[in-house]
């Protein structure tokens, strides 16, 4: 099932950054997380500190790589309209 996959990290001044993919199933999503951690300065450190929250989410669709349809899902996921959602905390094992 598509999914998407934010990860959460604290910053110093006490802010919350985050991170995320989007793919076409959670282990996609899970692969791609760990595989941009492993190249991020910043985030990756955190991630395999395991100072990162990972939040999963499965969605009916993912949208095309286009600023006005991304814009029109996102708004569709942060209003809760998009049927059939699941959310779910994951727990990732960050690569050492």
């Amino acid at each position: 099932m598509p999914t998407v996959l934010f990860s959460f990290k604290r910053l110093a001044n006490g802010r919350i950054m985050f991170h995320g993919t989007m793919a076409d199933a959670k282990h996609m999503a899970e692969a791609d997380l760990k595989t941009h951690a492993g190249g991020c300065q910043d985030f990756g450190p955190a991630f395999r500190a395991g100072d990162t929250i990972e939040f999963a989410r499965e969605v009916t669709y993912l949208p095309q790589f286009d600023g006005d349809e991304i814009e029109e899902w996102l708004d569709g996921l942060l209003n809760d309209e998009l049927p059939d959602a699941e959310d779910e905390i994951i727990d990732l094992e960050p690569e050492l």
